[in-house]
């Protein structure tokens, strides 16, 4: 082999070399570049110590001063007209309570007088009504009466021949005639009777009502004399 075909084989191996040296070279460039050095370790300072405190005394508490006999008895007078002021509180309030007491029986006795007067008043009512209804049955009893007679004057007439009406018929027309007339008389007595009775249940609702009337009254009275008693108290309070 000739030295001119070598020369071109060795150019080829110098210039691989070179390119690998190169290529290293680089490659540890780069990576010192991109690697950053550590950080350098700070020590910490030590903290500086606190002071130690001594534990405190507690406060001894003060020793109260002892009253004087004047203060001492102020505070008795203090306490004393408190007591009483207190004491007629409790009697104004104690007389207002029986006041209003006493005033609510006399409302209720009131209320129960005046349902004993409209009680009352209904019978009443009733009772004339039913003394209307008599008279008018009392009249009709009448009319039949007074019709009774003419019959009896036509039967004199018909003995004698001068009605149209047999004797028989006549004295049947009387009997009755008769016969409602003492129809009359009765329903006349029965409307008597119940207006009596109607008048006597309104005598007794009448007394009912005076009786709680008088209740009324005396409560009233009462509830006045407590309240003023109270309103007495009060003004000398």
């Amino acid at each position: 082999m000739s030295a001119q075909e070598e020369a071109p084989g060795r150019k080829k191996e110098f210039q691989k070399r070179t390119d690998e040296d190169i290529d290293s070279f680089l490659a540890r460039r780069d990576f010192t570049k991109s690697v950053p050095p550590p950080p350098a370790k700070v020590t910490p300072e030590p903290a500086p110590a606190k002071p130690v405190e001594a534990p405190k005394k507690p406060a001894e508490p003060e020793e109260p001063k002892e009253a004087s006999d004047e203060e001492r008895e102020e505070q008795i007078r203090a306490a004393r007209t408190s007591r009483a002021d207190l004491e007629a509180a409790h009697d104004v309030a104690l007389l207002r309570k029986k006041a209003h007491a006493m005033g609510h029986k006399a409302a209720k006795f009131y209320h129960k007088y005046k349902l004993n007067e409209a009680k009352a008043q209904k019978c009443t009512a009733k009772a004339v009504a039913f003394r209307e209804k008599a008279g008018e049955k009392k009249e009709k009893a009448e009319g039949f009466k007074a019709q009774e007679k003419e019959y009896e004057a036509e039967l004199s007439g018909a003995a004698s021949g001068g009605s149209d009406l047999s004797p028989e018929a006549i004295r049947t027309k009387i009997a009755h005639m008769e016969r409602k007339a003492a129809k009359m008389n009765e329903h006349a007595r029965k409307n008597e009777s119940k207006a009596a009775a109607q008048t006597e249940k309104a005598a007794k609702f009448k007394t009912r009502a005076a009786k709680f009337l008088e209740q009324n009254k005396l409560h009233e009275v009462d509830a006045k004399r407590y309240a003023k008693r109270a309103d007495n108290l009060e003004r000398a309070g």
